[in-house]
């Protein structure tokens, strides 16, 4: 009995190990790109909202995909829609690599968004089918410390990638690694006993693409917003998409073949979480994709050593996740999560105000000092609200309930990237207009990015591209103020709502 007891025990370790391999290379994935933005923008002349485009058509396939995940998964398998995802992933590589517009760079981004959008949800589903009580706990921080890792560590690896084999060498690794973890997870998820259902697969292909259209239309009218919020072309597609999405809602409550269980959403401690959790990807992928331009363009660092000034953020992730436990043990699961958010808010205002010190070595610090504060949050906040929020899913609902807070996630990488954007791109070009007249330059001679605005600098004479190069450099800081600011005030209001709709679990189940 004892031998089955340590070959069960030696096959869940493998079968965990190589899942959090999948996740962190899957997270450095995520953020790797972001580094390479300045190089792509070079590359095709590409502006902020054709970079935002970039980045959030990862996301929004992300989001589209991963219900549709949950909802194959607990039908057909999660080992096997997880190994379908994977390879989404190889072939999205081959085609980045072969990119020679941003358009077929766009479809190899989001064929990785849905990629990402199978594997992460069913990666949360196998460990909650595979553990139990404190087994489930210590697998899920395991698999947040692997995606807390992956995140900050991406710009890193991307940093090197693009500075050694330019950017399509971010391709090039993700194609590589990805191989080499199918052929790892099939072979320890086989081994180590998991369920491969089989079933059959009935897609509720109206609710697909009414959400796939929402979140569409939404994303689209948040990077028009950089051009203004009360545009037409701002306001009109966020309205339709949230039409859309609040349509879809209905039309899979009322259905018999429901791709989201939203009955979940009515354990009040599950629903804390799924905001929550939305914050944490709201600040990473808004910090991930504004900080490559100030530390390799603003401060003149290159993509290496720009990739190497997002270090605090990983030590800090680092040492948040390893902490999670014992803070967990001293203040709950639910104090550890509001504590978290609390960090992740301070972080973002610091890194924000560093902006009034322009770039000096006060400065520098103070940003430094910000990563701290945020990594550390985003580092015992993620597993803590995956444990807190899987804890309460039952077991034949693993799936619909990773995916369900998946979306929330992935909903926060979205208006992370949208906020972020376009309050730094509308900033950058209100605060350049001011600033250039100021300096004797024309007004409209903003290409509408910093990265642009350097480049187009160096053909100029020596005067003029020193004076253009500053005032661009001092428009993006102001910008980093404005965007670090308002998500520094919208952690805040989250934390708010976190506390009371958990305060009411906490209630129910003290008076139970």
């Amino acid at each position: 009995m004892e031998l089955m007891d340590d070959k069960k025990q030696r096959g869940l370790r493998r079968s965990l190990i190589c899942l959090c391999a999948a996740e962190t290379v899957m997270m450095i994935n995520t953020t790797a790109f972001n580094v390479a933005l300045p190089s792509i923008s070079e590359s095709f002349a590409a502006g902020t909202d054709a970079q935002q485009w970039i980045v959030s058509s990862y996301n929004l396939v992300f989001a589209a995909v991963v219900l549709l995940a949950g909802f194959a998964g607990d039908r057909i398998g999660y080992a096997r829609t997880m190994i379908a995802g994977l390879w989404l992933f190889v072939v999205a590589s081959v085609i980045g690599i072969l990119a020679g517009n941003i358009p077929t760079l766009l479809v190899s981004r989001a064929l990785m968004g849905a990629g990402a959008g199978i594997v992460i949800p069913m990666g949360q589903a196998l460990l909650s089918l595979m553990f139990q009580g404190g087994g489930l706990s210590g697998a899920m921080t395991a698999w947040a410390i692997a995606g807390t890792l992956g995140v900050p560590f991406g710009p890193l690896v991307g940093g090197v990638l693009t500075a050694t084999l330019g950017w399509r060498g971010i391709f090039g690794f993700d194609g590589v690694v990805f191989l080499v973890v199918i052929v790892l997870v099939w072979a320890s998820t086989s081994r180590g006993g998991v369920s491969r259902r089989g079933g059959k697969l009935q897609v509720p292909w109206a609710s697909v693409a009414m959400m796939f259209a929402g979140f569409s239309l939404f994303s689209a009218g948040l990077v028009n917003a950089q051009h203004g919020f009360l545009a037409l072309t701002s306001w009109a597609p966020m309205l339709g998409g949230l039409v859309l999405i609040a349509g879809f809602v209905l039309h899979d409550r009322a259905s018999r073949n429901p791709l989201m269980e939203l009955g979940l959403m009515r354990d009040r401690s599950f629903a804390a979480c799924a905001p929550a959790l939305m914050m944490l990807n709201f600040s990473m992928y808004g910090i991930i994709f504004i900080m490559p331009a100030y530390l390799e363009t603003v401060l003149r660092h290159g993509v290496l050593v720009g990739g190497l000034m997002l270090t605090p953020l990983v030590v800090a992730s680092i040492v948040g996740s390893l902490s999670n436990g014992h803070i967990a043990s001293r203040i709950g699961l639910r104090g550890t999560s509001l504590l978290a958010l609390a960090f992740l808010a301070t972080g973002m205002a610091v890194m924000g105000i560093a902006m009034r010190w322009h770039g000096d070595i006060i400065g520098q610090a103070v940003v430094a000092a910000g990563q701290l504060l945020a990594g550390f949050g985003l580092g015992a906040g993620q597993p803590a609200m995956l444990t807190w929020a899987m804890g309460r899913v039952p077991n034949g609902r693993s799936g619909a309930g990773s995916s369900l807070l998946t979306v929330f996630r992935q909903f926060g990488s979205i208006i992370g990237v949208g906020i972020f954007g376009s309050v730094q791109g509308g900033l950058y070009v209100s605060r350049f207009h001011d600033d250039a007249l100021a300096a004797g330059l024309a007004a409209d001679s903003s290409a509408g990015s910093v990265t642009l605005d350097f480049q187009w600098a160096d053909g100029l004479a020596s005067t003029s591209a020193e004076a253009l190069r500053q005032v661009a450099s001092d428009a993006y800081e102001t910008a980093m103020l404005g965007s670090f600011v308002s998500a520094a005030v919208v952690i805040v209001a989250t934390l708010a709502i976190v506390a009371i709709l958990s305060g009411g679990a906490s209630r129910s189940a003290r008076q139970s």
